[in-house]
């Protein structure tokens, strides 16, 4: 069973990947082509050197992004299949598509929107190239921590359900877990990553000199995001809780048909 499971889910991540390239395509690529294009005009000023391009944008908002996308979501999928395998059963009287739901409102709550809304997304373009490091580091370890208490809320609700029942053991559950995170956004250090430069004859239009990066721009960017991950998660919940239900179904009545023979 946990092998059908995983290829279905690597199947309908499959088919996350390749909505969620729709999203990117039509919504986040036209503003990385603003921000670049917002670089262009930083650099001619100061007249700094272009970096030869080892791939073409045109390759990268094609090719790379189809396959970048494509191969996170089968992976994705396997993984949340899986957790799927181990989550079945464990999270009360949730049925197989309710199990899928609810692994897929967790998945993109920790694995997405909480460390995201600690580092928020921005253009490639954008950003000191020095912090790179530092700044995926700060971003992967509030992934960590975020799923890191996930997990722990999880085991301790299937611990308290029997004391005090499946309500407020959530609840108190997703109350602990939300003051992990405000621990962890207090203890890590922020990030302020959008630039401001001097542009010499350039003014805005209050007459300073300091011009910042496009805010519309910055906010489309993140919402497209937003929606990129949004419609991945979806799309896992949704597809895959459909399938598993078939999977584990045809299971059952292959194991009452089996009694019956015996």
């Amino acid at each position: 069973m946990v092998r059908r499971l995983l290829l279905y889910g690597m199947l309908v991540g499959l088919a996350a990947g390749l909505l969620a390239f729709v999203v990117a395509k039509t919504i986040g690529e036209p503003q990385v082509d603003k921000a670049i294009a917002f670089e262009g005009l930083v650099a001619q000023p100061h007249h700094d050197a272009e970096e030869a391009e080892l791939v073409s944008r045109t390759v990268q908002n094609t090719v790379g992004l189809g396959a970048g996308v494509i191969v996170f979501g089968v992976a994705l999928g396997g993984i949340f299949a899986l957790v799927f395998a181990l989550a079945y059963g464990r999270l009360g009287a949730l049925t197989a598509r309710g199990t899928a739901a609810a692994l897929g409102l967790m998945g993109f709550v920790a694995v997405y929107l909480v460390p995201i809304l600690k580092y928020p997304a921005t253009p490639p373009a954008v950003g000191d190239p020095d912090t790179i490091g530092r700044r995926t580091a700060l971003y992967l370890s509030m992934i960590v921590i975020s799923l890191a208490a996930a997990a722990l809320a999880v085991i301790v609700r299937k611990r308290l359900r029997d004391r005090i029942g499946d309500w407020y053991a959530t609840i108190a559950v997703a109350g602990g877990y939300l003051v992990i995170v405000a621990i962890a956004y207090i203890v890590l250090p922020g990030v302020n990553d959008v630039p401001q430069v001097l542009l010499a004859g350039v003014t805005n239009a209050v007459g300073d000199s300091g011009v910042t990066f496009p805010p519309v721009v910055l906010w489309r960017f993140r919402i497209a995001s937003l929606a990129v991950q949004a419609i991945t998660w979806t799309t896992l919940a949704i597809g895959f809780g459909f399938l598993a239900t078939r999977v584990l179904e045809r299971d059952s009545q292959q194991a009452r048909d089996a009694v019956a023979v015996g």
